[in-house]
This record gives C-alpha cells, sequence and structure tokens, in this order.
C-alpha cells in the first residue's frame, strides 16, 4: 500500500482524455430519472393538473455516481396545482430499494412539508415501502444526519395536522417509519394490496380491509386511479364552490325514505344523498363504527361535514364505542377546517350491556359530547325520528352543552325521551306484561302503551316544549338549512386551533 508521502511525490498520471460535457451529464442524468419510478410519476400525472408539476430532487440517487441507478432515490415530489389550487405532493416507488427511507429522500420530503407547512398547502403522500435503509450510506455532504431527517418529516406531518389536509395513499407495503408517516395523515386510501405491519414481524401484515375495520382506513379503494378520484374529490372540501351546483335528483322524494312504520329500518344515506348536492357526497370511515355515517358534502356549493346515525346498521343506529370516537374525531376534523357541521339524529341511544362494557363505553361516550361542546363551526341537527337517553346529547350536545347547536330541528315523525317507548311499556306496565296468558297478549299490552305515550312524545308537543327551534316537513331540511349556511361565513383560523384526533 502506497503512503501518503509516497503519493504526493509521484501523482498519479491524470487522463488526457477530455472531460464529459457536464451539461450533457445533465441532460443523461434527467433522461434516466424520468424513465425510473414510473409508477410514482404515472400516480403524480393522475393527480396533477396538466403540466404544473414542478419537481423537487429529480437528480437524487441513492449513490452520487454519474449513472446512478436509483432515479430520485425513490421518492418523486413537488408541488402542482389540482383544480387550479396548490398541493405538495410525494410518492414512493419500490422499484428503488424496495421503496425504502435514505438519508436523501428523507431529506426531500422534509423540505417539501416545509413548504407545505409555510403555504399552507394541502399535501398528498403516496405511500409504499419497507421502512429506513439498511443500507444507506453516510450522507455526501454530511449536512444532515439521517435521524434529523426523519424526525423533520414526522415533525413536519405532526405540525400539519389541523392547519391543512394531508392525505395519505398506501398502495402496497407500508412498513415502519412508512407507516407513521400514512397514520400522522387526515385521511388514509388503501388500495387491496396494502398492508400494515412490521419488517420485523412482516409475516403477518395487517391488510386494508382489517385496518378499515378498525377504523386505521378512512377510504378503501380498488386501484391507484380510484385513489386518485377520492383524493381530488376530498381535496375540493378545502375550497368552496357557490358557483356551480345542483341538487339530488332524489330531493323531493326525501319524505319518502323514512318508513311510516317507526320499526321500519332505512338507509340514512339515502336521507344524506336527497339532503346534498348532486353527486357531492364524500364517506369516509364506511368500514368502522358502522351504526354512524360521517360524509363530507357539498349543500349549495359549500363544504359542509355531515355526521348522522344509521337505523339499517347492525346495532340500528345505537352508539356504540367505535362510533363515538368516530363522531368525537369528525367533529374536531370538520372544526379544525372550519367547515359547518349538521347532524341527522335517528338512534335508540348509547349500547349498553357486558359487551358494550368491554368495549369501553363508560369512558368513550362522552368523547362526543366533549368534541361537540369546545367546536367553533355552526351545528345544525335535524331529528328524524328516534332519539332516546343520551343519544341526542351525543348528537348535537343539546341539554348536556353550553355550546348549543346554532340550529335543532325536528320532522313531524320524531320521538324523544329517556328510554325507548318499548322499555318505558315494560317499565310502567311491568306486572301487566308479566301477568299476561300468552306472549302475543304481553306484546298488545306494550305496543298499546307505547302508541300513547307515542302521542306524548310526539314532534308537536315537542315543539310547545321548545324542545326544538321548529318542527319541519322533511322537504323543508334542505332550503333552511342552506339559507342558515348562506348567513354563516368560512374563514379559516389564522392560527392553528387543534390538531385533529388519532384514530
Amino acid at each position: 500500500m502506497k503512503s501518503l508521502g509516497n503519493l504526493c511525490k509521484n501523482p498519479p498520471i491524470m487522463s488526457e482524455a477530455p472531460e464529459a460535457d457536464p451539461r450533457q451529464q445533465i441532460i443523461d442524468a434527467r433522461k434516466r430519472s424520468l424513465a425510473g419510478c414510473s409508477s410514482a410519476r404515472h400516480a403524480i400525472d393522475l393527480l396533477a393538473d396538466t403540466n404544473s408539476f414542478t419537481e423537487y430532487g429529480l437528480l437524487a440517487g441513492h449513490t452520487t455516481a454519474v449513472d446512478d441507478d436509483g432515479p430520485s432515490d425513490g421518492v418523486v415530489g413537488g408541488v402542482c396545482d389540482i383544480d387550479s389550487h396548490p398541493v405538495v405532493v410525494a410518492a414512493h416507488d419500490r422499484s428503488v430499494e424496495n421503496g425504502t427511507h435514505s438519508e436523501r429522500n428523507m431529506r426531500k420530503l422534509a423540505k417539501l412539508i416545509t413548504i407545505a407547512v409555510a403555504n399552507r398547502w394541502p399535501l398528498v403522500l403516496f405511500i409504499e415501502g419497507d421502512g429506513s435503509r439498511a443500507t444507506d450510506p453516510h450522507p455526501v455532504p454530511p449536512i444532515v444526519n439521517y435521524t434529523r431527517a426523519r424526525w423533520d418529516v414526522l415533525e413536519g406531518l405532526t405540525e400539519m395536522s389541523g392547519w391543512a389536509p394531508t392525505v395519505a395513499v398506501s398502495v402496497g407495503p407500508t412498513s415502519d417509519s412508512h407507516g407513521a408517516m400514512a397514520f400522522l395523515c387526515d385521511l388514509i386510501i388503501a388500495t387491496p394490496d396494502a398492508e400494515f405491519g412490521s419488517n420485523i414481524n412482516s409475516d403477518k401484515p395487517l391488510s386494508s380491509a382489517n385496518a378499515a375495520a378498525r377504523g386505521d382506513i378512512d377510504v378503501l379503494v380498488q386501484d391507484v386511479e380510484e385513489a386518485v378520484i377520492a383524493t381530488q374529490q376530498f381535496l375540493h372540501y378545502w375550497h368552496d364552490d357557490i358557483s356551480d351546483f345542483a341538487t339530488s335528483d332524489t330531493a323531493s322524494s326525501i319524505a319518502q325514505i323514512v318508513p311510516d312504520n317507526r320499526r321500519r329500518a332505512y338507509d340514512m344515506r339515502k336521507v344524506i344523498a336527497a339532503f346534498a348536492d348532486k353527486d357531492s357526497v364524500f364517506e369516509v370511515g364506511a368500514a368502522w363504527g358502522e351504526s354512524l355515517i360521517t360524509a363530507f358534502a357539498r349543500v349549495e356549493g359549500r363544504s359542509v361535514g355531515i355526521f348522522a346515525n344509521q337505523p339499517l346498521s347492525p346495532r340500528a343506529g345505537a352508539i356504540d364505542s367505535a362510533a363515538a370516537d368516530k363522531a368525537s374525531r369528525f367533529v374536531e376534523w370538520c372544526d379544525t377546517y372550519a367547515l359547518p357541521l349538521i347532524s341527522f339524529v335517528d338512534n335508540p341511544g348509547y349500547m349498553v350491556g357486558p359487551e358494550a362494557e368491554r368495549e369501553g363505553i363508560a369512558r368513550h361516550h362522552a368523547r362526543p359530547l366533549s368534541a361537540i361542546h369546545h367546536r367553533t363551526v355552526p351545528l345544525y341537527t335535524v331529528q328524524l325520528r328516534k332519539a332516546y337517553g343520551l343519544g341526542p346529547f351525543a348528537m348535537s350536545g343539546y341539554g348536556a352543552s353550553r355550546n348549543m347547536p346554532e340550529l335543532r330541528v325536528a320532522w313531524p315523525t320524531v320521538e324523544s325521551g329517556g328510554m325507548s317507548l318499548e322499555g318505558a311499556a315494560y317499565l310502567v306496565k311491568r306486572k301487566e306484561i308479566r301477568g299476561a296468558a300468552d306472549a302475543v297478549t304481553a306484546r298488545t299490552i306494550r305496543d298499546q302503551y307505547a302508541e300513547e305515550m307515542r302521542d306524548v312524545a310526539s314532534g308537536v308537543r315537542a315543539g310547545r316544549t321548545f324542545s326544538f327551534d321548529d318542527v319541519i316537513l322533511p322537504e323543508e331540511t334542505r332550503p333552511l338549512i342552506a339559507s342558515m349556511l348562506r348567513r354563516s361565513h368560512r374563514d379559516l383560523p389564522s392560527m392553528k386551533v387543534h390538531h385533529i384526533d388519532t384514530r
């Protein structure tokens, strides 16, 4: 081995071949990078307005070699427009080192998130990868170490929460630091190929369907194309669009959706679709807390958040622990982004019993009441049919919060009380029901008393006692709420109000 002294005395002979044209090197490197990461670039091309994407770090590779074969170091990112509005976007690609995180691509992500925070622009991340890159070389030059860049990304996503919308689209294995990034975003969209877990336990990943059932995934789609459409639709609610809207095709028949038979279930999604602008409803968390529906929508072009009980669910709209968490998170979500809230109420109250207790209903039940109390946006609540016990409190805060709903109205079909009419019948007529000759007679006694009490708990009687601001016909619901929305102004706070609660 030559010593340093020998090298100095006898310097190596330099080649006389002319150096490559640096301009041509740049052109060639650009071509190689643009030819790689095809899936990531395809996703961004689908998402962004035509010719609006400005890329950051195109030449970044996983080595410093001129002919590096890791285009963009596996992360394509920059700024673009979606419907003429600025958005920051980045996409991982598993064709480069399995989509793993390196010092370089983490610094790239950190800068993009910094831009999103500084300008209050929405952030979209197409996430796929196996966490940290074990073979990552030392940074050259050593300005920021990998650990710092990693925490810059995670801290930046935390700062984005409650400041500007963030969307994670999981299109494949999402492990370790990739999973941390995804679950720090407001909205998670996942394809069937998405899996969640750790490289340490990679033989037992969590499927996207199972993750959705647990509340970890907000929207399930079939492929990247559907994910892009869902992302674009979600970001629409960041901006009001009152220039062009149309009523739903079913708006005139909203009264027919709720059956005359009070014991028959119906699909609350049909009520929401009839109420909102045509094709404007975007549901989130459909596979989780199924007794409660949460959705973004528009009413006369104005963005709103809608949460509603689902009588067609297995629990008939009763609020369990999952539904309580789902409601509180959605209220906070809308509140931080200044979206007025609308609730549709039809539920038998909170779930009770051993299963509900095991799920922690005693602790979870208070969360929606707290979220509604602390909200700063208007709340308009419509009771369609029943609301017993603490049910109306969870859906409007009425009676349990000083922050009352700005408008609380009822349809003529409402019934309210401390418990169901049938439950009250069992208490009041307990001796007669138990002494009945047969089950048919017992049910008759129960039902007769329930009908008597139904009149006592009717919409007209509730209106007489000022339990509601008004009792309206179903077809009056949309015009009334729309008039209230026109009187309110949506102003995003100049400072961050709070973060959005984790799932």
